[in-house]
């Protein structure tokens, strides 16, 4: 929308500021601001680069998460705490309640207020840790952060833009830049509009032309006598600035032709420093206080420039290439789809045999329980065999009673007269025995 306002003005042959536009927030108990779903989209951007980059150059996926998380948290805690102390020291000493959360302690509302410097500085810290602790090599680390760090920043600043988050001083509408500002209306509710009306020129409903240097030094009469004022939106400026040096750094990152590690981003630093360096002095002191003559993100903006030529002499000057898995990023996605393909099937066949193997194992137990059940079945059938046969035995001598007199007395004759046999056969046998023994007597 601001390209084609931009364009329309020039095109017209007239300078004329780009109109207001500002997204407000949805309150659900903790704010749910534009800018913050805006800066999440560029987060969610720069991962599927920063992922991109790191998958081409065989980084594995645990250290890619890794990289990713520390980055991300430590870089919005330090935003958010840097902002607090560099810029608004005084919401420490603000009351506190446990709910709601906009009563919490400053410190831990991280969604009120953040600084990009902060941020910068707290990634830098989280980098600095993760790469110590799991003996990563820092260039090759620090360039593939820094590929998904600047799209993400960039959006963002998209996200500053339509909130108007950086409002810089008043500009004056006759001249040619005016249409890079923006008409903000007089009675804006946003505060650094109201802290450009001066209390001296207030009285007389007139508002004043801040400098370079934050100083009112020229009345600005009505605004611009149509209800606005024409003020600087630094976010904008700063996001069509950093288009160009997007193309640039992502072009160097993927082309074919591969540059030593750790050059990414030293010359993202050396690109973006001195023009926030310069940006920064069209701030109101009102808004951003001077620490002996400059800004919080000026002296910042001298430490980055000054880091980042170092390590691009001494990447100029010792810096290898990072090896890669394949000739270039779009080659590497392609042979990591084939590999991921091939483990996923790999993880289906061993699935499948797992449980092929849990059903041959289910239907040997069912088979050995069967066959126990079977036998158990079996023993049992004979026991209860035997059981029945001892019972179908007829008995002997209890029977007997049972039978017909005349049948009891001729089995009682019968077994009378066999007794009597017996005797005889016994005494014929004694009588036969001492015959014997006298014919034997006889002879000796």
């Amino acid at each position: 929308m601001y390209a084609l306002a931009i364009a329309g003005s020039v095109a017209a042959g007239s300078v004329a500021a780009l109109p207001h536009f500002q997204l407000g927030s949805l309150d659900v108990g903790i704010p749910i601001q534009s800018f913050g779903v805006i800066v999440a989209a560029g987060v969610l951007i720069g991962a599927a680069l920063l992922r991109r980059y790191a998958e081409w150059h065989g980084i594995a996926d645990d250290h890619i998460r890794g990289i990713l998380g520390w980055i991300t948290i430590a870089g919005f805690l330090g935003a958010h705490w840097f902002d607090v102390l560099a810029y608004e020291p005084h919401k420490l000493s603000e009351p506190m309640a446990s709910w709601p959360p906009s009563k919490w302690p400053v410190l831990l509302r991280i969604w009120d207020g953040i600084s990009s410097y902060g941020g910068f500085v707290g990634g830098a810290i989280g980098f600095a840790i993760y790469v110590w602790w799991k003996r990563r090599p820092a260039r090759l680390y620090a360039d593939i952060s820094i590929v998904g760090l600047l799209p993400a920043f960039s959006i963002g600043r998209i996200g500053c833009t339509v909130v108007s988050d950086h409002v810089g001083s008043v500009v004056d509408k006759a001249q040619w830049y005016a249409a890079l500002a923006m008409n903000y209306p007089i009675d804006s509710n946003l505060e650094v509009v109201r802290r450009a009306v001066h209390p001296e020129c207030s009285k007389d409903d007139t508002y004043c032309m801040i400098d370079k240097f934050g100083n009112y030094a020229a009345m600005y009469p009505q605004g611009n006598g149509e209800g606005t004022i024409t003020m600087w939106n630094l976010g904008l400026v700063e996001f069509l600035y950093l288009i160009p040096v997007n193309a640039l750094v992502l072009w160097l990152a993927f082309r074919k032709k591969r540059i030593p590690a750790g050059f990414l981003v030293a010359i993202t630093g050396v690109l973006y420093a001195p023009v926030r360096f310069f940006l920064d002095y069209l701030r109101p002191v009102s808004t951003d206080a001077r620490h002996a003559g400059l800004t919080f993100a000026q002296w910042c903006s001298l430490v980055a420039f000054a880091a980042a030529a170092y390590t691009a002499m001494r990447v100029f000057k010792n810096g290898k290439i990072a090896d890669t898995i394949a000739p270039t990023a779009g080659e590497a996605q392609q042979k990591l789809k084939v590999i991921l393909k091939e483990d996923e099937e790999k993880s289906e066949r061993e699935e499948e045999e797992k449980r092929a193997e849990e059903k041959r194992t289910n239907d040997k137990k069912a088979a050995e329980d069967s066959k126990k059940s079977d036998d158990k079945k079996s023993d049992d059938k004979k026991s209860s065999g035997l059981a029945k046969g001892k019972a179908d035995v007829p008995p002997t001598e209890p029977m007997i009673d049972a039978l017909p007199k005349d049948i009891i007395k001729k089995v009682e004759d019968s077994k009378a007269k066999a007794a009597d046999e017996a005797k005889k056969s016994d005494e014929s046998d004694d009588d036969k025995k001492s015959i014997k023994d006298e014919t034997t007597k006889a002879d000796d």
